[in-house]
């Protein structure tokens, strides 16, 4: 999500490389001018040195196009100028835009961390459960459990709440089923061979109660 976020930050970046353009633009246009400029400077040093008539009207002709030339160059420039004050808004909008996009995810992310330190804590907590549960049962059920799991890829025990394993999904024969809800022995899935965990008598347990 950080990486997603920052992403988002072409949108100012896009915007940016216009104005950069717009300058090298507008550098490029105010150099053309200056070469005119020169030009207009030596056509002036000529005509000083013209001995016709005929010269003369010819470099005041040449001056005159390229002063209309850079009248033309310098309305290029300022249609830049204007261009830019368009761009920068474009920028401060883009800015703005990135901001908010930002601050979501910045909250998102705040709370993804707070949910994994969360989890962390909780982890720690039921590891040391497991340690204290392993210690008060019998070694062979412990055995028993540690070899399922190994097997099942980690999964070595299924809630049953219905007649139905609630791993595999399949249907457990009633005797087994009776034996599983009657007795406190170890039953197993005939199917997938996990330890079945029931919860049907709790809660009929409950459910009496609650009538009484």
């Amino acid at each position: 999500m950080e990486e997603e976020r920052d992403g988002k930050n072409t949108i100012i970046e896009n915007t940016r490389i216009k104005i950069k353009e717009n300058i090298k633009e507008r550098e490029k246009f105010e150099k053309e001018i200056l070469l005119v400029k020169e030009k207009i400077k030596k056509y002036k040093e000529q005509m000083s040195k013209a001995t016709t008539n005929k010269e003369y009207q010819g470099f005041i002709a040449e001056i005159k196009f390229e002063e209309d030339n850079i009248a033309s160059i310098e309305e290029k420039i300022i249609e830049k100028m204007v261009e830019s004050d368009e761009i920068m808004n474009e920028v401060r909008q883009s800015e703005a835009e990135y901001k908010r996009i930002a601050d979501e995810y910045n909250k998102k992310i705040a709370d993804l961390k707070s949910l994994v330190e969360y989890n962390k804590a909780k982890v720690v907590e039921i590891k040391h459960e497991k340690v204290t549960h392993r210690a008060s049962l019998p070694p062979k059920l412990v055995q028993m459990y540690d070899h399922i799991s190994g097997k099942r890829y980690g999964k070595a025990v299924s809630l049953v709440e219905t007649e139905f394993c609630g791993v595999c999904n399949v249907k457990i024969r009633p005797q087994r089923f009776n034996e599983l809800v009657a007795s406190q022995s170890i039953c197993i899935c005939e199917s997938c061979g996990r330890i079945l965990y029931k919860k049907i008598e709790v809660q009929k347990e409950e459910s009496e109660e609650k009538f009484d």
